[in-house]
């Protein structure tokens, strides 16, 4: 295995060096490198089980056509020729080998534990988690899980750039019900190996599952390559049909534009139909309440001639019965006429007796307006004395010590607390003042400075001394104050007992004022009111006696036409047959003309009913077509931005499937040395990474024997 062969690296017996000394004695002259030799790199990582990294060696193999001096740089602990006994001089990161033509290899072992990957593994076995170690030999449901991750530490491009082989073998005698999901299975002799292909710039998690007995596991092999896949894209076929595509996208653009003008067309032609539609339907509306209101019309006309049928009967037998009338009239106005001058002498004499009784009111004079004016000053001054003495009570009640201090209160101001404060405040500082020598004494036993304790106590004192001032002045303002409100209560006693003997004195006087102002007042009503009451008699009476003058004068006007209304009332009672008869036919005629109406008012019915049918389908037909331009305008938009975003869309897919091929290949781009930046000649680099296996300690031991004893042949061919 090529780990044992890394791991072993004991010296050669001296006569395999005797042997090789013999074909490499007397080496032609080797020529110095002046640039890192053309090399390719296998960089081998031994794993622990858990995924975290044990060791990392470097192979750099050399292929000189001449023999010549290999110059290669790294950062090594440890080198090793794994060809000939060549020497290797290590400076610093440089590397020098004297090299003869054909293949060499040599090994480095890395300072720095870095790689491109994090790798982390998890071992279960009937659900409960185990190291690795121990699950040799143990049997149960086995559960592998690998976590695989891009390891921000590590520098450079090789995380995106190599792809990961993870391989995991199993033994089927060992192993069954192996289930292993987007992992390849293949057979290897008796053994299944599971193997999983991670393109590079990838991170995914892995698992398997299996039935085990006395498990054991191959160690876990990851290799990280360059993908190089013979891959010939041929997208000539697939861009003539994108090309197709976007020929489609832009003819659905523009028949789209089409049916959006045609759909706007007919959205215009179906708003003028609904209002036509309207207009007929309005129409009918009014033709069904026109020929309504003529159905009423005729069911008035027949009941009104129905009705004047009637009243030219009732009229004619009227007429006759008035004409009997008229001759009786005729011999009472000619009794009345007779009367006529008896009746208008009268009316005289009572005209003249109205006008003397009218001149005896009118000498009458009473002034009223004195006796008014009278009564308001009674009133008046009976007002001013009561608001007078209500004042003086309201002011006497809004003055005193006592009212003051209530004032005072109402306004969260107590005078009798205040003045106690300030009797208190007066004796605390006297108190203060009284100490004020004391506390100097004490301030100065605390080191503070003599001369600062005097600035404040004077300072103190002269405070204290005014505030005691103030707050004794306080007290005398509020007692001095008191005592004047209480001298001015004592005054406003004595007015207001002065205004209450004025108004007593007042009240009776009003009262014989009013007495004798409600019946002057009463005898001036019933005087107006008698005046009045003539006055407007004598001008009814005028007219009444200009009336009988008229009426005299008419009754010989009536008598004389009486004659020509008997001569009028014989042609009227002709007319009145004349008028029955036909009104007879009149009623018979709208009777006939008033089933029409109503036949043409059922007709508009079935008119109205269909154009209201046709109005709600031209509704929902504009409705439909309001949609179909919505949906239209909907396509042409969206058909736009179809043909705006796809354009270009060919170049696009082209770049990408460029690019996809480039992300599974891991980019097009020159090898770089994984092991220093200043190897530029890399042809090839490769990741060799496993774990140890899973092995009972019998294969363990057995394994470490063999190791430990190789034979010369052996150690031989393992430099190679």
């Amino acid at each position: 295995m090529i780990c044992k062969k890394i791991l072993c690296r004991k010296a050669l017996p001296a006569s395999l060096a005797l042997i090789l000394s013999v074909n490499l004695c007397c080496p032609p002259a080797v020529r110095a490198a002046s640039e890192n030799t053309p090399k390719e790199e296998v960089v081998y990582v031994n794993l622990n089980s858990d995924g975290t990294i044990s060791e990392i060696y470097v192979v750099n193999s050399f292929d000189l056509e001449t023999p010549g001096q290999i110059l290669d740089y790294g950062e090594y602990t440890e080198v090793r020729n794994m060809t000939s006994q060549a020497l290797i001089d290590q400076n610093g990161d440089a590397i020098t080998i004297d090299a003869q033509a054909g293949k060499l290899y040599y090994e480095g072992v890395l300072a720095d534990g870095t790689i491109p990957w994090d790798f982390e593994f998890h071992y279960y076995l009937d659900g409960q988690e185990y190291p690795a170690g121990e699950l040799a030999g143990k049997s149960g449901a086995l559960e592998v899980t690998a976590s695989i991750r891009e390891n921000k530490d590590c520098g450079g491009s090789f995380f995106e750039d190599y792809a990961l082989q993870v391989a995991f073998t199993l033994d089927t005698e060992q192993a069954k019900n192996i289930s292993a999901e987007n992992a390849t299975i293949a057979n290897v002799g008796s053994d299944k190996q599971l193997t999983y292909t991670i393109l590079p710039g990838t991170e995914t998690d892995l698992s398997f599952s299996a039935d085990v007995t006395d498990f054991e596991m191959s160690a876990i092999s990851l290799n990280g390559v360059r993908l190089n896949m013979d891959v010939e894209v041929d997208d000539e076929e697939l861009m003539d049909q994108i090309t197709e595509l976007l020929d489609a996208i832009e003819e659905l653009d523009e028949g789209s534009e089409e049916l959006k003008d045609g759909a706007e067309s007919l959205d215009s032609g179906a708003g003028e139909l609904q209002s036509g539609v309207g207009s007929l339907d309005s129409g009918a509306g009014e033709l069904q309440a026109g020929a309504g209101e003529l159905v009423n019309g005729g069911s008035s006309l027949a009941s009104g001639a129905e009705t004047l049928s009637e009243g030219a009967s009732s009229l004619d037998q009227g007429l006759q019965d008035l004409n009997e009338g008229i001759s009786q009239i005729q011999s009472g106005l000619d009794a009345l006429n007779a009367q006529s001058d008896t009746l208008t002498e009268g009316s005289a004499q009572i005209k003249s007796a109205l006008e003397q009784l009218q001149n005896a009111l009118n000498s009458v004079s009473v002034t009223s307006e004195s006796l008014q004016e009278l009564s308001d000053a009674s009133s008046q001054i009976g007002q001013g004395i009561s608001d007078l003495s209500s004042g003086m009570q309201n002011l006497q009640g809004s003055i005193g010590s006592q009212s003051y201090k209530s004032a005072m209160a109402g306004n969260g101001l107590d005078l009798d607390s205040l003045q106690a404060g300030n009797t208190l405040a007066i004796s605390s500082i006297d108190s203060l003042l009284s100490q004020a020598g004391s506390l100097a004494s004490a301030l100065e036993g605390m080191g503070i400075d003599a001369g600062l304790i005097s600035g404040w106590q004077s300072q103190g004192v002269s405070l204290a001394s005014q505030v005691k001032t103030l707050l004794e002045g306080s007290n005398a303002l509020i007692q001095g104050s008191q005592a004047y409100l209480d001298a001015v209560s004592q005054e406003s006693t004595s007015l207001v007992s002065g205004a209450a003997s004025l108004q007593s004195s007042y009240e009776s006087f009003d009262t014989g004022i009013q007495a004798m102002t409600d019946s002057l007042n009463s005898l001036i009503s019933q005087m107006t009111q008698l005046t009045q009451a003539v006055n407007t008699l004598a001008e009814e009476y005028e007219t009444l006696d200009a009336g009988l003058n008229d009426y005299t004068d008419g009754v010989s006007v009536i008598v004389e036409g009486q004659e020509q209304v008997s001569d009028g009332a014989d042609t009227l009672l002709d007319g009145s047959g004349e008028l029955k008869s036909g009104s007879a036919s009149l009623y018979a005629a709208t009777s006939r003309l008033l089933n029409g109406i109503v036949e043409i008012y059922n007709a508009t019915g079935s008119l109205r009913s269909g154009t209201g049918e046709l109005n709600s389908g031209v509704a929902e037909l504009l409705t439909g077509i309001s949609d179909l331009y919505s949906g239209t305008e909907e396509l042409n938009d969206g058909a736009g931005e179809l043909k705006e975003e796809t354009d270009g869309m060919d170049e696009e897919i082209s770049d990408k499937v460029d690019k996809l091929l480039e992300s599974i290949s891991g980019g097009g781009g020159e090898t770089a040395s994984f092991v220093s930046a200043k190897n530029t000649q890399v042809e090839s680099l490769q990741f060799v990474i496993q774990t140890p296996a899973i092995e009972t300690s019998e294969k363990t031991d057995e394994t470490e024997t063999e190791t430990e004893e190789p034979s010369v042949l052996e150690k031989f061919l393992n430099l190679f």
